[in-house]
């Protein structure tokens, strides 16, 4: 059976349920990977399609492995740039591997997202990239702002940490100042017009005239709950004119007008996203905001600014070694693959944690918003999470009342998670940890007593990130000083509190943030 043929059966076979698409998108992207240079241009083309459009509907997990099977095998830069419009962790193995020229590069930089975009220059330097959506005038600011980004060095991102470690430390931010009450060292100025540019998937890759930290990777219309006209030009690719929008990011807060235009590719048509610019809402002259709080600073910006900066080359390194890990790339000793899969292992901790200091970053800007959580069957699906993996049995007492709370979802599942997760990695294979749960008139206790490597142990050991219990394998680069520490932060942006006493941990979750 020809090239053509496989390709047509694959096509046309038909599809009854999401199963039967991701099956037939598996298979597409499988054959489009293999060599077709005498395919029917109109049928390959219509191949593709059917790829870019049916990879909303596949799970991330079965992208990511589709792309890792393909990987050294893919060349069509079509193909390629597919992928690289999806999230970093499916694209990296397959364009680390990718066999490409010069311009097939620039076709794939051009339809790249902007964290896959960061890992392009940070694999290849000497790709010039191609800013996504522009036209002469917009492109040079943009690329101007490309050259200044940098990769910095492992030493130079300590540095900028401590240095923004000292300034949230400084007597202002401890006396509870308000940033307009200290030093105007870094004044933040309310912005009243910006530029900006957004892939495809309506992503914000590129900005001008406003805080950058605010606004990249926000999507449009998506996360901002626009209105249906704003929805539906986007369906349809049309432009829009003084579009409402409400952005809730301190720095930003209030109602803006967006306008747009849809930017298509001049080699084949391809939609490429939006470029337009936002004005203030006249109506709006930010008068009546609330003040902005204390640690809402340039600080909270700049340290999510650096998180993003230190996660591109951690997901490169992730990507390396999958490759050699899955052996993408051909044969690898077993001595290699082991050492690849603990690197893979070891990797993902560290962005796990780094993902917990952009949450508290997002927290501190005020980018999230309270919601109903049920303490009590988040901390049961959690234990059963644990239990599953083989951590350690954990028995709950729950509350007598109700164990409801106003708080982030997301930064209390992470609260909870870290606490538990720090729990069995104590506990081992002693007895089973025994967490009570108690509701008094303004918080939820979450206790749980001290497992037995911890007895004896101080305060100031218990939250040292170096502390590790004796003989403990089972963590080998985040010890359980480093999560109870992690959690004492992320208990404080909650306003709550990891008290230590002399013989248990007790976890405050306030029942309102405000």
């Amino acid at each position: 059976m020809r090239f053509d043929d496989r390709l047509k059966t694959v096509m046309t076979q038909p599809v009854a349920d999401a199963h039967d698409r991701t099956v037939r998108w598996r298979q597409l992207v499988d054959l489009l990977s293999r060599p077709h240079d005498e395919t029917d241009p109109a049928l390959l083309d219509a191949a593709l399609t059917m790829v870019r459009t049916g990879m909303k509907g596949v799970a991330r997990a079965t992208r990511a492995a589709t792309a890792r099977s393909i990987a050294g095998r893919a060349s069509d830069p079509r193909l390629l740039a597919i992928f690289a419009s999806d999230r970093l962790e499916v694209a990296a193995p397959l364009l680390a591997a990718a066999p490409l020229e010069g311009e097939d590069w620039a076709l794939v930089c051009q339809a790249a997202s902007p964290e896959v975009a960061a890992f392009i220059r940070t694999i290849r330097g000497e790709v010039s990239h191609a800013v996504p959506i522009a036209d002469e005038e917009a492109a040079a600011p943009a690329e101007t702002e490309i050259r200044e980004v940098e990769t910095p060095s492992i030493g130079e991102m300590v540095a900028r940490i401590e240095r923004l470690k000292h300034r949230r430390d400084d007597p202002g931010a401890a006396h509870g100042m308000t940033v307009q009450e200290r030093p105007a060292e870094m004044p933040i100025r309310a912005a009243r017009l910006f530029r900006w540019e957004c892939d495809a998937s309506g992503q914000i890759g590129w900005v001008d005239g406003a805080p950058r930290g605010a606004l990249i990777g926000r999507s449009l219309p998506a996360d901002e709950g626009a209105g249906p006209a704003l929805a539906r030009a986007f369906a349809d690719r049309l432009p829009f004119d003084d579009a409402p929008l409400h952005f809730p990011a301190p720095a930003l807060a209030g109602d803006w007008k967006l306008s747009g235009v849809p930017a298509f590719s001049p080699v084949d048509g391809r939609f490429l996203g939006y470029r337009g610019v936002a004005r203030r809402d006249e109506g709006d002259s930010g008068v009546n905001r609330p003040p902005v709080p204390a640690m809402i600073t340039p600080d909270a910006e700049a340290l999510r600014e650096t998180i993003h900066e230190i996660k591109t080359p951690l997901n490169a390194i992730i990507g390396f070694a999958e490759i050699i890990d899955g052996q993408y790339l051909g044969p690898a000793h077993r001595t290699y693959r082991t050492r690849a899969a603990e690197i893979v292992e070891q990797a993902r901790l560290l962005l796990s944690a780094i993902e917990d200091l952009d949450l508290a970053a997002r927290v501190q800007r005020g980018d999230t918003a309270p919601s109903i959580v049920n303490i009590g069957e988040l901390v049961q699906e959690l234990v059963a999470e644990l239990s599953a993996e083989g951590r350690v049995r954990i028995e709950v007492q729950p509350p007598a009342g109700s164990a409801i709370v106003e708080a982030d979802q997301q930064l209390v599942g992470k609260l909870l998670a870290r606490y538990l997760k720090a729990l069995s990695i104590a506990a081992g294979e002693d007895a089973p940890v025994r967490v009570n749960l108690a509701r008094s008139t303004k918080n939820i206790a979450v206790t749980a007593s001290r497992p037995v490597s911890l007895a004896g142990c101080s305060e100031a050991q218990l939250l040292d990130p170096s502390f590790a219990i004796q003989g403990d394998t089972s963590s080998t680069l985040l010890g359980v000083g480093f999560e109870l520490r992690l959690v004492r932060g992320l208990a404080r942006l909650a306003r709550g509190e990891l008290s230590v006493g002399a013989d248990q941990l007790q976890l405050l979750i306030p029942l309102s943030q405000s």
